[in-house]
Formats: C-alpha cells, sequence, structure tokens
C-alpha cells in the first residue's frame, strides 16, 4: 500500500518554481510514485519579493508528478482563526499563524499536512537544488541526490530524519575575508557565538574557503543520531522530514521564532531531548546568493566561485547578521539554567556589538550593521515575553493537533 507524503516548499522567491520541477523530474527518474501519494504544499509569503499568490501557482507540468496541491499564504490566517476558535485560544492562533516569518509558514503546512492525511511531511528550501560536488582531480563531480528516497527509507526509525547540505554555508559574501580586518570578523563571529548554535568565532574568518563540498564517506556511510550541543540539535531549514505520527503524539512541537527574528530550526532543535533525529546520507546544494539557478536544468559549473562583496550581497548580509542578533536572547534564555547565567551571556554580547557594527559599516561603506545593537537590546527586553509566547503555541498545538 502507498504511503501518503506531503512535500513542502515555505517559499517567498518565484524561482522556486525551477527546484519543484527538477523535484518532478527526480520523482520520475527515482519512480517514487511506485511508492508513494505524493501532495505538494506551497506555503508560500508573497511579501519577501513583492509578488501575489498567483506567482506562486505550480505549472502543470511539475503537478503531474503529485498526487494534489494545496497553496496556503497569509490570507489563510483569519480561516484557521475562525475553523480553530472552538479548540485553542485567540493566542495561540496568533502565536502559531498570523504572519510573524517561515515558523507560521511551515505550520500552516504542516496543518494542511495532517488535514491531507499523510504519514510523513517533507520541507524542502527553494535555495537548494538536488545535487552535491564532490571534489576530484579532474574537476567537480556533479552526483544527483535522491532527497525523497533517503529521507522516506528511514522515516520509520526516527522521529526526524535530516540531511546535509554543500555549497555556501550561510549567506555570507565569500569575499568578505578581503573587505573586513580579520580581527573584527573575528570579533563579529565570538559576539553572534554567544547567541547561535552554528556561528563559531572562525565562522567568519576564512570565508573564501567556506564552500562545502560532497564527501563519499558521508553518503556511503549510515544515519547517524543527532545529539544536543550547548542545549540544541542543530537542524537544518530544508532537506528535512518529520514523522506524523510524532507530531501527533506531542514529540514534535509546533515551529516557532519571535516575531521578525530568524531561528525557527534552531528554536524546534532545543524542544528534542526526548526526539530520535537522524541525519541521513544525503545532501542538497545550498545557493543562498541564486548564483547557479542554471543547475535545476541540469548545467553545473565546473568551479564554485567565491562570492563578491557588492551591494546586494552585503544588504544579505547584514539582514542575516540583525536576523541572528534577534533570536540570541531567547536561544541564550532556553540554554542557560539560571537568570543569571542568561544576564551574563547578554551582557558580554552586548559589550563590543555596536563599535563592531559600527566598524562593519564604515570598512563596508554600508548602513545597518549599526543597527545590531539596538535590536539585541529590543529583543533582550521582550525575550522573557517569547519564551511565555512559546509555551502558549506549545499548548495550543498539542489541543489542535488532537482535533485534526
Amino acid at each position: 500500500m502507498k504511503k501518503d507524503v506531503s512535500v513542502v516548499f515555505s517559499t517567498g522567491r518565484k524561482t522556486f518554481h525551477q527546484v519543484a520541477a527538477m523535484l518532478a523530474k527526480d520523482i520520475t527518474r527515482y519512480n517514487h510514485l511506485d511508492k508513494y501519494n505524493l501532495h505538494l504544499i506551497v506555503s508560500y509569503d508573497p511579501s519577501f519579493q513583492k509578488l501575489t499568490p498567483k506567482d506562486f501557482q505550480v505549472s502543470p507540468t511539475t503537478l503531474e508528478s503529485f498526487q494534489s496541491v494545496t497553496y496556503t499564504g497569509p490570507e489563510d490566517y483569519s480561516n484557521l482563526k475562525t475553523k480553530f476558535s472552538g479548540t485553542i485560544t485567540d493566542q495561540a492562533t496568533d502565536i502559531l499563524f498570523s504572519p510573524r516569518g517561515y515558523c507560521t509558514q511551515k505550520n500552516r503546512a504542516i496543518v494542511k499536512s495532517l488535514e491531507l492525511g499523510v504519514e510523513h511531511i517533507v520541507f524542502l528550501d527553494d535555495d537548494e537544488y538536488f545535487v552535491a560536488p564532490f571534489p576530484e582531480e579532474s574537476g567537480l563531480a556533479w552526483k544527483d541526490q535522491d532527497v525523497l528516497g533517503v529521507h522516506l527509507a528511514n522515516q520509520s526509525n526516527a522521529d526526524i530524519t535530516n540531511g546535509a547540505h554543500t555549497g555556501y554555508f550561510s549567506p555570507v559574501p565569500s569575499e568578505m575575508d578581503l573587505c573586513l580586518e580579520e580581527r573584527l570578523r573575528e570579533r563579529l563571529g565570538s559576539i553572534l557565538a554567544i547567541g547561535s548554535e552554528c556561528i563559531t568565532p572562525n565562522t567568519f574568518i576564512n570565508t573564501r574557503n567556506s564552500v562545502r563540498y560532497g564527501s563519499k564517506e558521508f553518503v556511503n556511510a549510515p544515519p547517524y543520531e543527532i545529539l544536543e550541543e550547548t542545549g540544541v540539535k542543530g537542524l537544518n531549514g530544508g532537506n528535512i522530514t518529520l514523522n506524523v505520527s510524532s507530531i501527533r503524539s506531542g514529540m514534535i512541537p509546533p515551529y516557532f521564532n519571535p516575531v521578525g527574528s530568524r531561528g525557527e530550526d534552531a528554536i524546534l532543535g532545543m524542544q528534542l531531548k526526548e526526539a530520535k533525529v537522524l541525519r541521513v546520507p544525503v545532501y542538497t546544494f545550498h545557493d543562498p546568493f541564486q548564483k547557479y539557478k542554471g543547475i535545476t536544468t541540469g548545467k553545473y559549473p565546473q568551479a564554485i566561485e567565491a562570492i563578491q562583496v557588492i551591494d546586494g550581497t552585503i544588504d544579505r548580509f547584514c539582514k542575516a547578521c540583525i536576523g541572528w542578533v534577534r533570536y540570541a536572547p531567547f536561544l541564550i534564555r532556553m540554554t542557560s539554567p539560571t537568570e543569571e547565567a542568561y544576564e551574563d551571556r547578554i551582557k558580554s554580547m552586548q559589550n563590543g556589538i555596536g563599535q563592531v557594527g559600527r566598524e562593519i559599516d564604515t570598512q563596508l561603506n554600508w548602513d545597518g550593521f549599526h543597527n545590531m545593537a539596538p535590536n539585541l537590546d529590543r529583543y533582550h527586553h521582550r525575550s522573557a515575553q517569547d519564551v511565555e509566547e512559546l509555551y502558549v503555541a506549545r499548548n495550543g498545538w498539542k489541543q489542535l493537533v488532537q482535533s485534526l
């Protein structure tokens, strides 16, 4: 008997169509329709690139690979509020579904998936492609990755399965080490690392050598369990699959982030102490600057080039830094054993972040990095409220899931 599986794109880019079309070809290539009824869910945010809901409608050719397609956007919030008014509080509905970033896009998709009666939910990103570059003596060997197949083959053994990434680690321009002094980049990494599950003091040091490549040892090895490090099980936003039975049992909470911040994946990873999370041996290629969109149609670069420091890439990096700063107080509060420990870590971030931001603006001739300091203060002062909202959301989610 075929399993029902939803495939979710939480997207704000029109280019997600190319990634969805690439996936449709893989579905045929790997004969997945013989095993699965696949349901496409497009959870969109038109405001990201000033699009309209029609811009996210998938082509008929792509839809041939799916049993059904569901579109859900921010306008669905009022419908969900009405639907669940007798099940959960209005406050919980607001936190779970009112537009506040990727977390509510993902929560809407999970609800749609539960209503469809699927057994697994695969989340894919609109800037990740289903191939990986492997270094060889003659250059790069690009190898197809059966993302759906590897995840679904391992889902019966886990609450969550998560693949790995090649390509660019994050939206940090590779040539940043040519434009910012090393001591400033090290200082930025040290400050952000205090409130991050993925940034270290060395993150911004050798940025031109930060591209990730595939490893034959990894793809040929068995899955392994992801363990907590400093209170967080590290997860990627895409290339991740949730077991619906684990959602229904309460093992997997809803996605959450403070309003206007990043970090929904890290925040989920803080709440999985009892859950079994497996790293499965499959890659995607992460292209946060949309530099290699031709990969979706089989046009593979001979080398992965450094990302130049220009207005567009500086703006993306600046927004990423502010996003990291905004969820740092929440992460610190959730992973600190005492209020005193929380205050010590926040003060360590506050000391110097203003100066670092101003210096980055000066060296890059930009106007924005200085905003890291006031954003840190703002989210520090609301971090206790954000934690309260998380628990309101979790309680409401438990009731909601049981009703579906």
